[in-house]
């Protein structure tokens, strides 16, 4: 099967690499581990699950590794699975058009482009086999941060300043923030769930991040993008959650209020 990747440039800042079957895009100071990973391991994901000093949950175990050059920020490693009808495929895509994580590559350059934060990518990699590939992607960690999900249904932080309700509510405003920035720079995310927007803390400063960039279309500045569409689809994945996550004892967790919703949607401004 031809792949369409084949033969293009690498984005800037990166080398493209293929190591047996694996096919690579690696940054400078990422281009070493990479090949080593998959020579000793046979892919990214393996070789960090085996060096992994912190695992973060996620559709599959994301492990985190100490950074290989000693320097910087540790780094995520996490493949790429399948959701909804598509669960019991795993993590096997099915090949035709640029591999997940290439397309990751591409989108995250793109919207640092457009001023917005990303983890910065280190590495990105798929393993075609017939009709089929797995991915993975690594990115730099992002300290302090824990996705919507784990905030609104989740335990309590040390970290966090304020009582659990004061931090809910912080991270539904710059989320919805975040969903008006998007749809301003033509940033549509056919995919947004509380699982893929990211609330880092920056000493007093509270911003959402969006992840899972492979599932965003960034048409730029002037394309309409419906922020209603992208904030009703935010609430949807938030309901499913209030269903399917065990409850916890923390003051207002475990259900959305009416006014909590609303600040999501637009419908009403912070105090």
């Amino acid at each position: 099967m031809r792949d369409t990747h084949a033969g293009k440039p690498s984005p800037r800042g990166f080398e493209r690499l293929t190591v047996g079957k694996a096919q690579i895009l690696a940054r400078n100071e990422a281009v070493r581990w990479s090949r080593q990973a998959v020579l000793d391991h046979g892919s990214l994901y393996r070789a960090a699950r085996a060096a992994a000093y912190q695992t973060l949950s996620g559709r599959g175990p994301v492990p985190v590794l100490a950074n290989p050059e000693d320097v910087g920020p540790p780094w995520v490693v996490r493949r790429y699975f399948r959701g909804g009808l598509m669960r019991p495929f795993g993590d096997r895509i099915l090949r035709g058009g640029e591999p997940r994580s290439f397309v990751e590559v591409e989108n995250s350059a793109r919207i640092e482009e457009l001023g917005f934060s990303t983890p910065r990518i280190m590495a990105a990699a798929f393993y075609p086999s017939g009709l089929l590939y797995r991915a993975d992607l690594v990115t730099e960690f992002v300290p302090n941060a824990r996705t919507l999900a784990d905030v609104l249904f989740g335990k309590n932080e040390r970290s966090d300043r304020g009582s659990p309700g004061d931090v809910r509510r912080e991270a539904l405003l710059c989320t919805a923030s975040l969903i008006t920035r998007l749809s301003k720079a033509g940033v549509h995310h056919r995919d947004l769930n509380a699982e893929n927007v990211l609330i880092a803390r920056d000493a007093q400063h509270v911003h959402a991040i969006l992840l899972d960039l492979d599932g965003c279309r960034v048409a730029g500045p002037g394309s309409h993008v419906d922020p209603g569409e992208l904030r009703r689809r935010l609430v949807r994945s938030i309901r499913k959650l209030e269903r399917t996550r065990p409850r916890t004892q923390n003051e207002g967790e475990g259900h959305l209020t009416n006014d909590e919703i609303n600040r999501l949607l637009g419908e009403s401004r912070a105090p």
